[in-house]
């Protein structure tokens, strides 16, 4: 820069000499001394890689592939079904009579609901009973008739037409007498209906009807329905693929000899994130898929003493438990997905140099994935780093294993620090 300055001094002197010759000179020794600067500062440049520009190695954080046992944790979206519903319908038309419940009460199993306008039913039951005394009456008497044609067709006084009309008689008596049977029977289930009993154990609803109101026979309105509601159904909804790896984990467990009981459920309410104070149990698979969704409906069962799980509620659940076999999980942010939608990750190779690797993944895993192919035991794969990284540049590799776990130890002693300070 002293070199410039000077020239421009130079410069300035030819102009005040006011010779144009003088003044082109100094102009081509300007260029000419810039032209050298800049020559000296790209060699300054230049010298800092030896052998022709040799590439630096990339620095790179790694973690290494390992086995490792994982829980099928993925919180899926459900909604709370009743455990049992019934719907109750009269089976006897008439009157109400009387309503004998609270409406939004628990109510028990046997216990009568409605009182339906007996007086019609008992009418019914008196003339089916005369009936039936009826028949048997007839009964006796053909059998008498049948018993004094007996003698006298053993001393050939009477045809055997006669004798024969008289048994056929005592038959159709008989037969009117099981027929009068069935009248007093059917009689007897229909006084029984005008009492409307409850046929679960739950909370009934709203009533429908008044006392006074009419009702048919099996109406399409019901009096009222039952819910139960401990326990009750957590229907989840899960895509085909994931589902049939699902399935996939049960079979494995079923021929481990493991029950269905063991892979246990936990609840979390949508809206505030709350996880749910009780476990709940894997119930069943649906074999089809919904048409409208694309999903298969898992049913689990939960215990609900306190009621907070209603009908329709929406919740988010996680199958616990359900461990599949060794499988190989990576961090999320180290596999990158291309144009194609094809993922890969990148690997330390043999002489510390990047490789690309594809891989294809399975389910997430709190915030890793699942390697189904492309990886194995041991392959060093790479997390930090990985921006400007190509295939085949030599890399300055770090694991990252051992500053994990410092890492995990400081954050635990800083909150059981924390926690002390507290109290």
């Amino acid at each position: 820069m002293a070199q410039r300055s000077s020239i421009i001094h130079h410069v300035f002197r030819a102009i005040s000499l006011s010779s144009s010759y003088v003044f082109a000179l100094a102009l081509m020794l300007l260029l000419s001394a810039c032209s050298d600067d800049n020559s000296s500062q790209q060699g300054n440049a230049g010298g800092g890689a030896p052998g022709g520009g040799q590439a630096q190695p990339v620095p790179v954080g790694f973690i290494t592939v390992s086995p490792e046992k994982i829980g099928y944790t993925e919180k899926l979206p459900g909604r709370v079904v009743s455990y049992r519903v019934a719907q109750i319908r009269p089976q006897v038309g008439g009157i109400i009579q009387a309503r004998l419940f609270e409406e939004g009460s628990l109510v028990e199993e046997g216990e009568q609901l409605y009182q339906i306008d007996p007086e019609r039913y008992e009418a019914d039951l008196a003339m089916a009973q005369a009936n039936l005394e009826s028949a048997t009456a007839a009964v006796a008497n053909a059998q008498s008739v049948v018993d004094r044609y007996d003698g006298l067709a053993a001393k050939k006084v009477l045809s055997e037409q006669e004798f024969d009309n008289a048994k056929m008689e005592l038959q159709q008596a008989k037969a009117s007498v099981s027929q009068a049977e069935a009248e007093v029977k059917s009689a007897k289930i229909n006084l029984a209906y005008t009492k409307v009993y409850a046929p679960i154990s739950g909370f009934i609803g709203p009533s429908s009807v008044t006392k006074g109101a009419l009702v048919t026979q099996q109406q399409q309105a019901p009096l009222a329905v039952i819910r139960q509601l401990d326990p009750v159904y957590v229907d989840l909804s899960q895509s085909v693929s994931d589902a049939q790896q699902l399935k996939a984990r049960l079979i494995e467990s079923r021929i481990q000899k493991r029950n269905d009981s063991d892979f246990s459920v936990s609840l979390f309410f949508s809206e505030s994130g709350e996880p749910y104070p009780h476990k709940g149990k894997l119930d069943a698979t649906d074999l089809a898929v919904n048409e409208q969704t694309g999903a298969i409906r898992i049913r689990s069962v939960f215990p609900n003493p306190d009621n907070r799980l209603l009908p329709g509620l929406f919740v988010r659940a996680a199958i616990e438990d359900l461990a599949s076999s060794d499988a190989l999980v990576v961090p999320q942010k180290s596999v990158q997905i291309g144009r194609n939608g094809a993922k890969h990750v990148w690997v330390v190779a043999n002489g510390n140099k990047a490789a690309k690797r594809a891989v294809k993944t399975g389910v997430a895993y709190k915030d890793k994935w699942i390697i189904e192919e492309g990886l194995q035991k041991g392959d060093k794969v790479i997390v930090e780093g990985t921006m400007t990284l190509r295939d085949g540049a030599p890399v300055k590799a770090k694991s990252l294993s051992a500053s994990s776990s410092n890492l995990q130890g400081k954050t635990q002693s800083s909150a059981a620090s924390s926690a002390q300070s507290g109290r």
